[in-house]
């Protein structure tokens, strides 16, 4: 699933509850990973577009408005 970092949105938040993204806290590592598994491993994958369409879809089916 998706990691963000930061203060989430309250859709990130929502989606978050529902185990469709996963939270990493506030403070941002020097090489973030993007992605976590249901088992907690993080990683970085380098398809920064197929990580920014996952995490829109996710937020998106949340309430996040559509750009």
């Amino acid at each position: 699933m998706p990691l963000i970092f930061g203060l989430p949105a309250a859709e990130a938040q929502a989606a978050a509850r529902h185990g469709e993204l996963a939270l990493g806290g506030c403070t941002m590592p020097v090489e973030p990973p993007n992605w976590e598994c249901p088992g907690g491993h993080r990683w970085r994958d380098a398809d920064e577009i197929g990580w920014d369409e996952r995490l829109m879809s996710v937020l998106v089916a949340h309430g996040y408005p559509e750009d």
